[in-house]
């Protein structure tokens, strides 16, 4: 495929064919890399593009980290950690991800992808997991709530800033 048949991708960045996971937004034609993005665009366009004479986060190179630490009730097999971890990895924004045991520590940026898509997503391959998985993820949601909520109220040193 030739340079002038692509177009970037406004939510990852990445090269694409022009009418790939195409939509047309304000009349301009936009182009994704996936479902993923295409559908992240649509929920917050202006994330992305902005207004005119304002460039929107994106544009301006911004990235919003966010780690996410779930505690399950009880512990992953071998497979399961393989199986949650790889899948994780292949979401588009998911930057860094730990599973060991009763732990899933995700890193991503909130600019690519959500919790609410991370979700989704363990949702779904937990339910080839079996073994009560939708439940045992419930709690591990409400619990990394908590913490987050936690964390967030924490004081911290005016000197000392979080990456």
């Amino acid at each position: 495929m030739k340079q002038q048949d692509k177009v970037k991708d406004p939510v990852c960045g990445m090269w694409v064919a022009k009418h790939d996971h195409e939509v047309s937004y304000q009349q301009m034609p936009f182009a994704f890399c996936s479902d993923q993005c295409r559908t992240r665009f649509l929920a917050y366009p202006h994330l992305y593009i902005g207004y005119p004479g304002a460039a929107a986060p994106k544009q301006e190179g911004k990235v919003v980290f966010k780690r996410r630490r779930l505690h399950l009730q009880q512990a992953l097999s071998v497979e399961g950690e393989v199986i949650i971890d790889r899948m994780l990895r292949d979401l588009m924004g998911v930057t860094s991800v730990t599973v060991a045991g009763d732990s899933i520590e995700i890193t991503y940026d909130l600019l690519q992808v959500s919790l609410e898509e991370l979700e989704v997503a363990l949702a779904e391959t937990g339910a080839h997991l079996g073994g009560g998985w939708a439940e045992r993820l419930r709690r591990a949601l409400i619990n990394t709530s908590e913490e987050t909520e936690i964390e967030a109220s924490e004081v911290t040193s005016p000197h000392h800033y979080r990456p």
